[in-house]
């Protein structure tokens, strides 16, 4: 048994015990108990034994937000196997690569994801089952409880809080994305600390807008059948009206954003009431002090959590309510269960009074980076403890004499677009493979709504037009996911070198920024009824 305590399974077979009856998720669809999404999770545990995914086998999910994602999740998980969740917005390079690194088992995909998951098991010579979650399938049979579960399904499947429970693929400094391994001790440990310090509990109802795909959104579902919350799960926020007037009417009580989304939010919410909402949680980029104004004015009711943390740890910082006034700019301290230093150039550790590299210690630490030991060697080093590792964050932060976190910077050059890693190679390796470019520099200039916007310059004898530039849009339109497209691609007879001849990418930012219009007026924010983030 005490194994099992500290596998994810365990959340959802406590919240059965406790409080089988009550509502478990809800989307528009329909809405499940927890025993009936237990059940519906064995239903799929059971069909994917029957693709012959076993224990330690990788499945990958190309799901968006919804019942069916939530039971295919716990599934893989009851059928021992590791979760691998992937936007449905990955363009088919990526997905081709996810499969053949991982050496999927099976993957369980949205009717809309059949051609290009079809076409990316072909590029990527995967043998990987294909789980469609249509009408009329055996996914959509055991999603709606039909048949019996066979002989040994009623119970999770052996393993242990040292194996596997998901790999989320995040972008790096390579261009190619790399595979963060968790461990089930890894996620039971996050979501045990982060729902401590938020305060989650049964009677919440927690408005999910964030994808799941994504680690913050994915654990929303882990922390609601922890605490036996009900998990509201909304498509996602490229409709902000709409997420909004559902938001209202859901009677919804937590609400975790992305700073991104709070200036969508803002002109909007005068429409609607929003007093039943007690906890706003917000990660993935530093929440602005005008944003944490907003979100106090929009909801009075509400305690206002400001957040940091990789996905390679889930969440390592918070800043208790209580010093949102005096700290407006720290990202707080420690999560409970973990501590945090920061290197300086010399090597040498502070805890107090000091800026340099961010270490991070504790139970939430990855395992590592799949098939990549050098980038795991990179980031995960000895710890004070025989054994143990420890995470470089590779991010520089400023400690204060209190021991407060500020972040300053990346210190690689990875990209934060509406809370979304955007890694500059990427587009860089897109953009020169188009015959007409000879070269390309993919940066970032800052933008008011998405923390960051991902620019290119490029030069080439055959580009002489602005209409040049929109093409080469679609040409990575294509071939990347809708975040990491350029928002604006500066055609230019030459780049800019430095004395040592390497691309003076200060300079290429001044001709972006000298490019742009002097008060932002291109850059305001979305309508409504935009598409603003990635869904």
């Amino acid at each position: 048994m005490l194994s099992r305590h500290n596998l994810l399974t365990s959340f959802l077979e406590q919240a059965v015990v406790t409080h089988p009856q009550s509502t478990a998720v809800e989307d528009a669809s329909g809405q499940l108990s927890y025993a009936k999404l237990r059940d519906r999770a064995l239903r799929v545990a059971q069909l994917l034994k029957q693709q012959g995914v076993a224990r330690g086998d990788h499945v990958v999910l190309c799901m968006g937000n919804s019942i069916g994602f939530c039971a295919a999740f716990w599934g893989t998980l009851y059928a021992g196997a590791v979760a691998v969740p992937l936007n449905t917005d990955t363009k088919l390079p990526k997905l081709a690569f996810v499969l053949a690194d991982c050496a999927a088992t099976a993957v369980i995909q949205d009717t809309d994801q059949t051609e290009k998951t079809a076409a990316a098991r072909q590029q990527a010579k995967s043998d990987a089952a294909l789980i469609s979650t249509g009408a009329e399938t055996a996914f959509a049979d055991a999603l709606q409880g039909a048949g019996e579960l066979g002989a040994g399904t009623a119970q999770p499947a052996t393993v242990l809080d040292q194996d596997l429970a998901a790999i989320i693929y995040t972008s790096g400094s390579t261009g190619h994305p790399k595979g963060v391994m968790l461990s089930h001790l890894n996620m039971t440990s996050a979501a045990r600390s982060v729902a401590e310090y938020l305060g989650y509990r049964a009677s919440d109802r927690i408005f999910c807008a964030i994808p799941m795909t994504f680690d913050y959104g994915l654990h929303q579902l882990t922390m609601a059948a922890l605490t036996g919350a009900c998990l509201l799960v909304e498509p996602s926020f490229a409709r902000p009206l709409f997420a909004l007037q559902r938001l209202a009417k859901s009677a919804a009580t937590v609400f975790p954003v992305v700073p991104t989304m709070v200036p969508l939010i803002a002109p909007l919410a005068a429409r609607y009431d929003f007093s039943s909402v007690r906890c706003i949680s917000s990660t993935a980029a530093a929440l602005h002090a005008p944003f944490i104004d907003q979100l106090e004015a929009i909801f009075p009711n509400a305690t206002v959590f400001s957040m940091y943390g990789l996905t390679e740890c889930h969440r390592c910082t918070y800043l208790d309510p209580g010093e949102l006034t005096r700290r407006r700019t720290s990202v707080g301290k420690a999560i409970p269960n973990t501590e945090l230093w920061v290197v300086d150039a010399e090597g040498t550790p502070h805890r107090r009074n000091a800026t340099g590299e961010l270490v991070i210690r504790g139970a939430t630490v990855m395992k590592g980076y799949l098939n990549n030991p050098e980038k795991t060697a990179e980031k995960l080093r000895s710890g004070p403890m025989p054994g143990e590792q420890v995470l470089y964050t590779g991010d520089t932060c400023r400690l204060d004499e209190d021991g407060f976190v500020y972040f300053i910077s990346r210190s690689d050059d990875i990209l934060k677009v509406a809370g979304e890693k955007v890694a500059p190679s990427e587009v860089e390796t897109a953009l020169i493979a188009h015959p007409d470019v000879g070269e390309v520099c993919a940066l970032g200039v800052e933008h008011p709504v998405y923390g960051q916007q991902c620019c290119a310059v490029v030069s080439g004898p055959a580009l002489n037009s602005k209409e040049v530039a929109q093409a080469l849009k679609a040409w990575c339109a294509e071939r990347l996911e809708a975040h990491v497209v350029p928002a604006r691609i500066l055609v230019v007879e030459a780049l800019a070198r430095n004395g040592n001849g390497k691309i003076d990418r200060h300079q290429l930012r001044d001709w972006l920024e000298a490019d742009l219009p002097p008060a932002r007026s291109s850059l305001r924010a979305p309508s409504p009824e935009a598409d603003p983030l990635p869904s």
